[in-house]
């Protein structure tokens, strides 16, 4: 699953991990070209199309409209990623994958529903944002995740920081060695201005987790900030290697080089 990795936002990565099932080879090949992040976005969205088409995997639909509306992210095409994102959230209310009538997972519903708030966030849809944010505390209250991700998005939209980095605190608190907790932690505290404690968490987050795109980026942007070219531009690349729109992303969240 390693295609699937590469292409999915923050957002889904706090879904505990969309996860998906042994894929029958009749859609694998579909699906891995779906994920696969190196290919224009038009052979992406028709393999994508495909998987959809045949069906097969519990709670696929819902990571295949996920990641359907995240390349239509990547092409700025916000209508189009929020329509797809709210189809796979539509889910929860089904209560079945249309493929095999098994329950949709809570898992799967984290990501639809933390994909379709960051398209909200940064298209100025600030209260749908928060609503999304409220619905994962209702699918998995018991986790660090609904805190940690409400805690990202209110830094994605710079607003009530403190109360921000509070929801931080709760879901290191629950589960502070996560490296998700630690990432959204330490994109706060860059918002807040807090350039050494922002380094601190991203070089926690990913002596945890090094893959973790977003956290090696914001590295990079930070040893830019403090004068080390060369340390900050190895960041960047190495990010843009495991996520190639990772810069888009965070132009979206108003961060750049």
């Amino acid at each position: 699953m390693t295609g699937a990795s590469r292409t999915l936002t923050l957002a889904a990565m706090f879904a505990l991990g969309i996860v998906i099932p042994a894929w029958p080879q009749s859609g694998f090949d579909s699906w891995s070209r779906c994920a696969n992040a190196r290919l224009p976005p038009e052979k992406r969205i028709a393999y994508c199309t495909r998987v959809l088409d045949q069906g097969g995997v519990p709670n696929g639909d819902i990571a295949v409209l996920v990641m359907l509306g995240g390349i239509y992210r990547v092409l700025h095409q916000y209508a189009q990623a929020i329509q797809f994102y709210s189809r796979a959230v539509g889910y929860e209310a089904q209560g079945t994958s249309r493929y095999d009538h098994s329950l949709a997972s809570p898992e799967a519903l984290v990501g639809a529903y933390g994909a379709r708030a960051e398209a909200y966030a940064v298209t100025g849809q600030h209260d749908l944002a928060m609503a999304d944010a409220a619905a994962i505390f209702r699918l998995v209250p018991d986790s660090a995740a609904p805190y940690a991700f409400r805690c990202h998005i209110r830094a994605v939209m710079k607003a009530e920081l403190d109360v921000a980095l509070a929801d931080c605190k709760e879901a290191a608190s629950r589960d502070g060695r996560a490296p998700q907790v630690l990432d959204a932690t330490g994109f706060v505290q860059f918002r807040l201005g807090h350039l050494k404690d922002a380094a601190a968490d991203y070089a926690a987050a990913l002596a945890r987790n090094s893959r973790l795109a977003g956290a090696l980026f914001m590295r990079g942007i930070i040893k830019l900030r403090d004068g080390d070219a060369p340390g900050g531009n190895a960041d960047i690349v190495a990010a843009k290697d495991i996520e190639p729109s990772i810069a888009d992303r965070f132009a979206e969240y108003g961060v750049t080089p």
